[in-house]
């Protein structure tokens, strides 16, 4: 019984060396041209007083002031880039009334303003890059030390800019570049939440995703360290973006695929699929040992590591790009994953966003394959992505509706 042909995509193997890590696709912003101040506009007003004066980030305020902040923001000697929320982004966000924040624990209210600041630079809208993905910058929040090192491990932030729209991770930014006297303010549509989880934890927890972490599983098979999937999932010093499909549709293409198998065998339509129902109901169908010669490890790793996107940075395709919805083209553009790795000249996976306004309202990926096979690439229904921009310490995942193939 052959379920998945895949003759040139095997191993599509995932080396990644820790020091390989520490880098990323996401570009990180030049050394910005420091505003000689006063600036431009003659203000000789800082951040901290602007905010205060303007009752329309009331909100942010109040949390700035119970997170203890505010010296920072009005420090005349600092130099600053803050995303700041108005009062209707809150309101947004789910909160209502500033009442609210005040009764917010510590352990959450002041990673999520430090998360709002980039300390130390002032980056205007002028120096992002409208390249894909995005840029990446440190933010005020440390979440402990760079692993081997004293160094502390910021969380970090992606701005992006693209035809006139503007956004810091997939939040729009709505006022760009008020400059004060200790730094700039780009006015965001709503709360920019930092991350708590890993991929790993994150992935592993979603209660549709069982069937995704059971491939990773069977695709580890024989593997060790940052090659096993499942290690480059927990591994926090990174940028990853994964498209995950949901359990609908493993079950839809493995009910489908050993149905076919049955009946190439010769059994009966009725047989094939009853035995086909029962043997694709649940996750464990990867630890069968009757499929084992069907969905080796192999095959199974090619799979899996077609939905994560990768790039060559002159050491071998490495994932290392954290791309958010609104950082996809438009119109239908190619983008590389892991199976690069094995297989250079891979065109990788078609993806196309649909905006409405700044929103993406609708993103779509399309596989090389398809099942059954169509004969002609990127021919088959495309997957739909049901739930975007998980947003994650090492990364991002899209939960999508369908199995990419990479054949």
């Amino acid at each position: 019984m052959k379920i998945f042909k895949n003759k040139n995509i095997t191993g599509a193997a995932i080396f990644v060396a820790a020091a390989l890590m520490m880098t990323s696709c996401n570009k990180k912003l030049p050394q910005a041209v420091p505003i000689i101040y006063p600036p431009a506009n003659n203000s000789t007003t800082s951040i901290g007083a602007a905010i205060s004066a303007d009752t329309s980030f009331s909100f942010f305020k109040a949390a700035a002031e119970a997170a203890g902040i505010m010296p920072l923001l009005n420090d005349s000697n600092s130099l600053l880039t803050v995303f700041v929320p108005d009062n209707d982004a809150f309101r947004r966000s789910g909160i209502p009334d500033p009442s609210i924040i005040s009764s917010l624990p510590a352990s959450v209210l002041i990673p999520l303003v430090e998360y709002h600041i980039i300390p130390g630079e002032q980056f205007t809208s002028a120096d992002v890059s409208a390249s894909f993905p995005n840029e990446q910058l440190p933010t005020d929040l440390a979440v402990g030390t760079l692993p081997g090192t004293p160094i502390n491990f910021n969380l970090t932030t992606f701005p992006s800019v693209r035809t006139g729209a503007a956004w810091d991770n997939n939040i729009p930014i709505v006022q760009p570049d008020l400059k004060f006297s200790n730094g700039v303010i780009h006015v965001v549509a709503a709360l920019v939440q930092p991350p708590s989880q890993t991929l790993k934890t994150a992935i592993y927890s979603n209660p549709n995703l069982t069937y995704f972490k059971a491939a990773i599983a069977r695709a580890d098979s024989g593997q060790t360290g940052l090659n096993r999937i499942d290690s480059l999932l927990g591994y926090a010093v990174t940028n990853m973006t994964v498209l995950a499909p949901n359990d609908a549709a493993f079950k839809t293409i493995l009910y489908g695929s050993i149905y076919a198998a049955l009946r190439a065998q010769g059994a009966d339509s009725a047989t094939a699929a009853q035995q086909a129902g029962a043997l694709s109901s649940s996750p464990t169908v990867f630890q069968n040992p009757a499929l084992f010669s069907v969905l080796t490890a192999t095959v199974v790793r090619g799979i899996v590591v077609y939905h994560f996107l990768a790039t060559d940075q002159g050491q071998g395709f490495q994932p290392n790009i954290r791309a958010f919805s609104v950082n996809f083209a438009t119109t239908p553009t190619f983008y590389t994953t892991l199976v690069n790795s094995a297989y250079s000249n891979h065109p990788g996976i078609l993806g196309q966003a649909t905006f409405t306004g700044p929103v993406v309202t609708k993103l779509q990926f399309t596989g090389f394959g398809s099942f059954p096979p169509s004969g002609t690439p990127y021919s088959g229904p495309p997957a739909n992505v049901v739930s975007p921009d998980n947003h994650c310490i090492n990364g991002v995942y899209d939960v999508i509706d369908k199995v990419l193939l990479p054949q």
